[in-house]
C-alpha cells in the first residue's frame, strides 16, 4: 500500500495513519476514487462489502490491518518496486500472476512483489496484518546484514510456513512496528526507525530463499571496531540510531557488530542503546538543573515516546518508577 513519489494524491498519498470502513457499494467506489491506497477494492460474491483497514503508509514503509466478512478483490493501481509480506490471521488469500498463483493462510504467510501482479482475492471472513517495502531498500539492508552488494537481493520464496520460531518472530515484530508507527507522535520516537530496520533485517534472516543465494561476507575489522562503535553510539545516543550507521562507523557488516556485542558485552545493540539512554534519563532525573522539566519531557529527551513504555523499562532496571526516583531525591514532578 505504498507507491513511487509524484503520484497523484487520488492514487495513493502517505499518511502516518489511517482508517477505513466500507460496508456499502457506494463507499466501495468512493475509496477506490478518493482513498489513496495503491489498489482498487471489489467484491463478487456478496452484495454489500464489509471491509475495514487501519494502518500508516509511506513510500518507504507501509502497515496495515484488514479485517473483512465479505472477502473482496483488489487490483494494482500502478506497477511498482515494492514487496508485501502479508500474515493472515483468518481466511486465506490468493495472489494471481501471470505465472501461477500464490496463496497466503494462517499457516502460511506471503511476500509478493507488484510486478506482473494481476488481482488478489481473500475470502470471506478474512483477517491479516501486512507491511509494503521497498525492494531497493530490503537489498540495502541485505548488503548491510552481510557485508555483500546493496544492489543484489537473494530471491526470496513468496510463501513461507509460521510453524518456526523465527516467522513467529517476525510475525510480532511486525505486529509490533505497525502498533508503535500508528500511536508515535509525529516525530520525536527514536525507536520507531530502529525497529522498522531490525524488521528488514529479521525479514531476511528467516524468510526462506527460492534458490540459494551466495552471500558476501565482508572481513571483520579489529577488535577495536567494537569501541569505535561503542564511541558513535555513545556520541549520538540523544538522535535517532541505525544499525547500519552504526556498523559503517566501526567499518563492519550488521551482522558483525551484531554478534560482537552478543559476545564482548553479552547484549545485542538495540539493548545496550535502550539501557543507556536509560540511564541517561536516571541522571536527568536525580539532576536539580533539570527539577523544571517533567518526567515525559525527560523520556522524550531520550528518545521514549510512549511513557508507559519508558516507565516499564526504567523501573524493570532500577526497581521504582521515575517519579519515585524524584520524590526519593527529595524533589516533586
Amino acid at each position: 500500500m505504498t507507491g513511487q513519489a509524484g503520484l497523484d494524491s487520488t492514487i495513493w498519498r502517505p499518511r502516518s495513519q489511517f482508517a477505513a470502513t466500507i460496508v456499502s457499494l457506494r463507499q466501495l467506489q468512493m475509496f477506490n476514487d478518493t482513498g489513496g491506497v495503491a489498489v482498487n477494492f471489489d467484491v463478487r460474491r456478496a452484495r454489500e462489502p464489509e471491509i475495514t483497514l487501519v494502518g500508516s503508509q509511506s513510500e518507504a514503509l507501509s502497515l496495515w490491518e484488514t479485517r473483512s466478512s465479505s472477502g473482496f478483490i483488489t487490483h494494482p493501481k500502478f506497477n511498482a518496486d515494492l514487496v508485501t509480506i502479508r500474515f493472515v490471521t483468518s481466511g486465506s488469500i490468493v495472489y494471481r500472476h501471470r505465472v501461477g498463483d500464490i496463496v497466503g493462510s494462517p499457516t502460511h504467510a506471503t511476500l509478493v512483489g507488484f510486478e506482473d501482479l494481476r488481482e488478489v482475492e481473500a475470502s470471506g471472513a478474512f483477517g491479516a496484518i501486512s507491511a509494503t517495502l521497498r525492494t531497493a531498500d530490503l537489498a540495502t539492508a541485505h548488503a548491510a546484514l552481510t557485508g555483500g552488494d546493496p544492489l543484489v537481493l537473494p530471491r526470496l520464496a513468496p510463501v513461507a510456513e509460521i510453524a518456526g520460531p523465527g516467522m513467529r518472530a517476525l510475525l510480532c515484530t511486525v505486529s509490533e512496528v505497525r502498533r508503535q508507527v500508528q500511536e508515535a507522535p509525529r516525530s520525536g520516537d527514536f525507536l520507531v526507525p530502529l525497529i522498522q530496520e531490525i524488521m528488514a533485517y529479521q525479514l531476511l534472516s528467516v524468510w526462506p530463499r527460492q534458490t540459494p543465494a551466495s552471500v558476501a561476507v565482508g572481513r571483520e575489522g579489529p577488535s577495536r571496531s567494537l569501541q569505535t562503535a561503542l564511541d558513535f553510539i555513545m556520541a549520538n545516543l540523544g538522535v535517532p540510531l541505525m544499525l547500519a550507521d552504526i556498523a559503517a562507523a566501526a567499518g563492519i557488516s550488521v551482522r558483525s557488530l551484531q554478534d560482537r556485542f552478543r559476545r564482548d558485552l553479552g547484549q545485542t545493540p538495540v539493548q545496550f542503546i535502550i539501557d543507556q539512554r536509560l540511564e541517561h534519563a536516571h541522571r536527568d532525573l536525580l539532576s536539580p538543573g533539570n527539577d523544571a522539566l517533567s518526567v515525559a519531557a525527560i523520556a522524550r529527551r531520550w528518545g521514549f515516546a510512549h511513557l508507559s513504555d519508558f516507565g516499564q523499562r526504567y523501573r524493570k532496571r532500577y526497581g521504582c518508577t521515575p517519579s519515585a526516583t524524584r520524590h526519593e531525591s527529595g524533589r516533586t514532578l
